[in-house]
C-alpha cells in the first residue's frame, strides 16, 4: 500500500495498557445504566436477557478476532479504513469513511457528552442550554488535552478507565449485600404461552441491539495501530482482553441489579441502576451512580475523540478528505483532525440535530463490519491465506459466524 501513513511519525508510542484503556472507554459509556431496562422491555425474561448478553459479547469478541486476523493479513494497513482499501472498490472505503467519520463516531460521541452534561445537571441545576454549553464544554477541554500532550491524553484515559472498571466493580458489590435482593427475581417473566418461537426470537434479536449497543466500540482502537508497540498484534489483544473485561462487568451488574429489582421494576425505571442502588442504600444511591456516570462517559468520550481523530487524519492522508486535515504537529498528534471534530460536535451539540442519526448508527456499524468480514473471508480462501498464531479453520467459522448474525441482525431492521 502506498500513502497511507500521515506525513509525520508519531513520537509517543501506546502500550497494550493504553490500548486497553481505548477499549474499555470506548465500550463501557453509560449504556450498563439504563440499557437492562430498554432490554427487559423487549424480552421480559431475565433469563433470555443474560443470554442476549454471552450472545452479544461473545459475537463481538469475534469480531475483535476477525479483525485480528486482517491485521495479520495485512501488516501494512493500519485500520478499518485500510482493510476496506485492500479488499474492496474505491466506493465501499469512501462510504465507509463518510459515514463513520460524521455519523457513527461523531454522533456517538455527541450521545455520550450529552449523558455526561445530564449527570451534571443533578448536582448543579441545568436548562438545556446549560446541558448543551456543559458538553460542549467537555468536548472542548478534552480536546485541549489531547492536542496538548499524547502522553498525558494516554494517562487521564488510562487512570478514568481504571477508575470507571472500580466503579462498576463497586455498583455490584453494593447491590450484592446479603438479605436485600432475592432469586425470585429470576423467576418471575413474561408469560410466553401466547409467544411462538418466531416471536421470542424476533424479541432476542430486537434486545440484541441494546446490548450491541453497549458492545459498541471495541474496534475505534484499531485506528490508533499506528502508534501502538507492537502494531496490530497489541491492538487484537487488547481489543479481545477488553471485551473480556466489559462482557464479565456487564454480566455481574446485569445480575446484580435483577437480583434487587422485579422484572417490572426493572422495565419502569428509566435509570435502572439508581432505582436498584437507592433500593440498597437509599438516598445516597443517586448521587453514587451520578458520579460513576460522570467518570465513565468522560472516559468514553476522549476515547472516542482519541481514535476518531486519527481515522479522520488517515483519511485526508489518503485524499479522501482535505489533505490540509493529515497534518500531524511536532508532538505527533493529529491536532486539525482534533479541531475539525471538535467543530463538528460542537455544531451537532447545539442544534440537537445529531438525534436524527443515532438510531442508525448502530446498523451502519453492523453494515460495515459484516461486509468488511465477508470480503476478507471470500480473499482468505480464495488466495488460501494462512495467518500467523491464528489456525485457519478457526477463522473461517469465526467469519461464517460474524457474517451469519450480522445477516440476521440487518434483517431485523427490516422486518
Amino acid at each position: 500500500m502506498s500513502n497511507t501513513s500521515p506525513p509525520t511519525s508519531p513520537q509517543y508510542k501506546l502500550t497494550f495498557l493504553s490500548c486497553l484503556g481505548i477499549v474499555i472507554g470506548s465500550v463501557i459509556g453509560s449504556g450498563i445504566f439504563v440499557v437492562p431496562s430498554i432490554m427487559i422491555n423487549t424480552l421480559p425474561s431475565p433469563v433470555l436477557i443474560f443470554i442476549v448478553w454471552i450472545v452479544s459479547g461473545i459475537v463481538s469478541i469475534i469480531g475483535g478476532l476477525v479483525v485480528a486476523g486482517m491485521g495479520l493479513a495485512y501488516p501494512e494497513a493500519n485500520d478499518l479504513l485500510d482493510y476496506f482499501k485492500v479488499l474492496f472498490p474505491k466506493w465501499v472505503p469512501f462510504s465507509f469513511n463518510i459515514i463513520s467519520n460524521w455519523i457513527i463516531n461523531t454522533c456517538g460521541t455527541v450521545a455520550i457528552a450529552f449523558m455526561f452534561a445530564e449527570y451534571v445537571g443533578y448536582f448543579i441545576h441545568l436548562n438545556q442550554i446549560g446541558i448543551k454549553i456543559t458538553a460542549i464544554t467537555l468536548v472542548f477541554l478534552l480536546t485541549l488535552l489531547d492536542t496538548w500532550n499524547m502522553k498525558a491524553s494516554d494517562r487521564f484515559q488510562v487512570i478514568f478507565s481504571a477508575l470507571k472498571v472500580s466503579a462498576i466493580l463497586i455498583l455490584i458489590a453494593l447491590l450484592l449485600i446479603p438479605n436485600k435482593g432475592s432469586m425470585e427475581n429470576f423467576s418471575s417473566s413474561a408469560d410466553f404461552k401466547n409467544w411462538n418461537t418466531l416471536k421470542i426470537m424476533g424479541a432476542c434479536i430486537a434486545a440484541c441491539t441494546g446490548a450491541l449497543n453497549a458492545f459498541d466500540g471495541w474496534y475505534m482502537v484499531s485506528y490508533m495501530t499506528r502508534e501502538v508497540k507492537g502494531g496490530v498484534r497489541t491492538v487484537g489483544k487488547a481489543i479481545i482482553t477488553g471485551l473480556l473485561i466489559c462482557m464479565g462487568l456487564y454480566l455481574l451488574a446485569t445480575f446484580a441489579i435483577h437480583y434487587n429489582l422485579t422484572t417490572q421494576e426493572v422495565g419502569s425505571s428509566k435509570l435502572v441502576a439508581v432505582t436498584a442502588l437507592e433500593k440498597v442504600v437509599g438516598a445516597w444511591g443517586s448521587i453514587i451512580i451520578s458520579v460513576f456516570v460522570l467518570i465513565s462517559t468522560a472516559s468514553g468520550v476522549n476515547s472516542n475523540l482519541i481514535a476518531t481523530s486519527r481515522l479522520l487524519a488517515n483519511s485526508s492522508s489518503q485524499n479522501m478528505f482535505f489533505p490540509y486535515f493529515s497534518k500531524i504537529n511536532t508532538k505527533g498528534i493529529p491536532s486539525r483532525a482534533f479541531w475539525l471534530i471538535f467543530i463538528y460536535e460542537a455544531i451537532l451539540i447545539a442544534t440537537g440535530s445529531f438525534e436524527f442519526f443515532l438510531d442508525t448508527t448502530l446498523f451502519f456499524v453492523w453494515l460495515f463490519i459484516t461486509t468488511l468480514t465477508a470480503g476478507f473471508l471470500y480473499i482468505f480462501i480464495k488466495k488460501n491465506l494462512h495467518l500467523p498464531n491464528l489456525p485457519r479453520l478457526p477463522m473461517i467459522i469465526a467469519c461464517i459466524v460474524l457474517i451469519l448474525f450480522g445477516l440476521i441482525y440487518l434483517g431485523n431492521f427490516f422486518f
